[in-house]
């Protein structure tokens, strides 16, 4: 019987499952290397610089002149004039009328070049005149002429008065446009002053001059 047990001890102890075997400490390092990976490193972009103030490039036109104008000068609308005229002068044959315009409103604007007269006879007939240039070296050339409000500047007008035989019709009413950008303006004549420019009569212009004379 006692051989029996020990047999059967023997048996049982041999069936037994072995302990687990304990890790070893060496390969731990190993294990975490192969399972974890290393993070990429992000590139960094390089800080923004700004440049100093004044080392830019500079406009093309340069700096806005600080006394120069918000809104320039516009050429001289009717709305902005009154105009007067002056009674014609008779001289042997040769008329002379003076032109003026003063600026009523709260705007500047400006005459350039020669006025543009054009007129009508008594019977509404638009007269195809000639223009020319006055001659007298005083008034002849143009000018620039910037008008302030409240300022005045005056044009002469000439022509000869030899086409105007018994008749003929004669001017009634005319409009001159004061400078280019315009539009045409009223001009109220004399009647006690007979305007004897007829169709055909050239009519010479004058540039424009500040002041009433």
């Amino acid at each position: 019987m006692a051989a029996a047990g020990l047999g059967l001890a023997v048996m049982v102890g041999g069936c037994a499952s072995p302990p687990p075997d304990e890790p070893d400490p060496t390969d731990a390092p190993a294990a975490a290397g192969s399972t974890s990976k290393a993070r990429p490193t992000l590139p960094t972009e390089p800080p923004l610089v700004l440049p100093p103030p004044g080392s830019g490039p500079t406009s093309p036109t340069g700096p806005a002149d600080p006394a120069a104008p918000l809104f320039p000068d516009g050429p001289c609308q009717p709305s902005q004039l009154d105009v007067s005229a002056s009674p014609v002068d008779p001289a042997l044959g040769y008329r002379q009328m003076r032109v003026r315009v003063i600026n009523h409103s709260r705007v500047p604007c400006v005459l350039t070049g020669y006025a543009v007269v054009t007129a009508r006879g008594s019977s509404g007939t638009v007269f195809r005149n000639p223009r020319g240039r006055l001659h007298d070296s005083e008034s002849a050339d143009a000018r620039t002429v910037p008008l302030d409000p409240g300022a005045t500047a005056h044009v002469d007008l000439g022509w000869r008065g030899d086409l105007a035989a018994a008749g003929v019709e004669q001017t009634a009413s005319m409009t001159i446009v004061v400078t280019d950008g315009s539009s045409p303006a009223t001009v109220p004549l004399d009647p006690t002053s007979p305007v004897d420019v007829v169709d055909g009569t050239e009519i010479r212009v004058g540039g424009w001059r500040p002041g009433a004379d």
